[in-house]
């Protein structure tokens, strides 16, 4: 009987600190929404409008050169299931 006692009591135990681990996350929520009215800096160069146009230029040729990378990595995977699924097909 007595490791009955202990058990539930360890039970009721264990209910409570859960309710306080979540009540804490959501107080931390609160914290961090009451601090949302302060405005983030960041340390970064100011860029004159040459520069940005370079940047973009720069950042467009990336994306073609990768998105032209994937879509010949996409093709090569398709083509060698094609000739596989045909061997084995034949």
């Amino acid at each position: 009987m007595l490791w009955t006692r202990n058990h539930f009591k360890n039970v009721l135990q264990r209910q409570k600190e859960r309710i306080e681990e979540v009540n804490a996350r959501f107080d931390k929520r609160k914290d961090l929404s009451k601090g949302a009215s302060k405005k983030l800096e960041f340390n970064h160069p100011e860029l004159s409008s040459i520069e940005q146009k370079k940047l973009k230029a720069k950042m467009k040729s990336k994306m073609k050169r990768d998105n032209f990378n994937d879509y010949v990595l996409y093709f090569l995977i398709f083509l060698v299931l094609f000739i596989s699924f045909y061997f084995f097909m034949n």
